[in-house]
């Protein structure tokens, strides 16, 4: 179930992160912690892969949410399925603020 919540929130989320550019990349950055981390210079990409990974992870950073989640549901620890997908975020914008502070 959270597996087809994350696929289906998908859309919205790429609408609703259109409309977020517009305040600027800490926005952003709420939405899609791991874009951000993925085009973070402390990394050292390169940057011809750096857009297409930051693409795919826009569009599959909530199925692979929703995957963690179902993997804990299944467990029976419905709370805990909740959380851990809280964490899998919440671990993202922690990166995005390490990088920034390691891309100074």
């Amino acid at each position: 179930m959270p597996l087809a919540i994350g696929i289906v929130v998908t859309p919205f989320t790429i609408r609703f992160a259109s409309v977020l550019a517009l305040e600027g990349p800490k926005a952003f950055a709420l939405l899609y912690p791991w874009v951000i981390v993925l085009r973070s210079p402390a990394l050292r990409l390169p940057a011809d892969l750096v857009g297409l990974w930051s693409e795919w992870m826009m569009y599959l950073q909530f199925p692979i949410y929703g995957l963690l989640m179902t993997l804990t549901f299944r467990a029976g620890k419905y709370l805990r399925a909740f959380i851990v997908g809280l964490v899998a975020h919440f671990a993202g914008l922690f990166a995005v603020v390490i990088l920034a502070y390691l891309g100074r």
